[in-house]
């Protein structure tokens, strides 16, 4: 059970690395997020960095990074009983003048099922919702 919403960006593949992997800033400028909190804030983000995250309408769910490629993308998950939540954010087909980026949204476990059913929809909005946010973020930072 997956939701997936892809869009392109004229921002550099860099640009749009760099904003999506300061996960920390997320909170400021993206909509879906009103609290990320690293569970140790002087370890670096990457494989293995954990998250307590606040959401609107959902309960804080802790988020750990199970794949970081640097300049690429990066994948992490939720667990709770009986269910794991998986968040991809990737970038493909880059160029200096073109990122494509494809946000996903995966349920798996017994009751996968139950939570498509109760959060499909809003799920839906809030990743055309981030999509829409960082790309506006990415063409408006400049890159490090």
């Amino acid at each position: 059970m997956t939701i997936t919403v892809r869009t392109t960006t004229s921002a550099t593949p860099d640009r749009v690395w760099t904003v999506l992997s300061d996960l920390r800033s997320w909170p400021d400028w993206l909509p879906t997020v009103q609290a990320l909190e690293p569970a140790a804030p002087d370890a670096p983000d990457g494989v293995g960095a954990t998250y307590a995250v606040k959401q609107p309408r959902l309960p804080r769910a802790r988020w750990t990074v199970t794949d970081w490629a640097m300049g690429r993308g990066f994948s992490w998950q939720s667990k709770s009983l009986g269910l794991t939540t998986i968040g991809s954010h990737e970038l493909r087909g880059g160029s200096e003048s073109r990122t494509e980026v494809e946000l996903t949204i995966a349920w798996r476990g017994p009751l996968a099922w139950l939570a498509r059913l109760a959060y499909g929809p809003m799920t839906r909005r809030y990743v055309q919702s981030e999509a829409k946010a960082l790309v506006a973020r990415a063409e408006q930072v400049p890159a490090r």
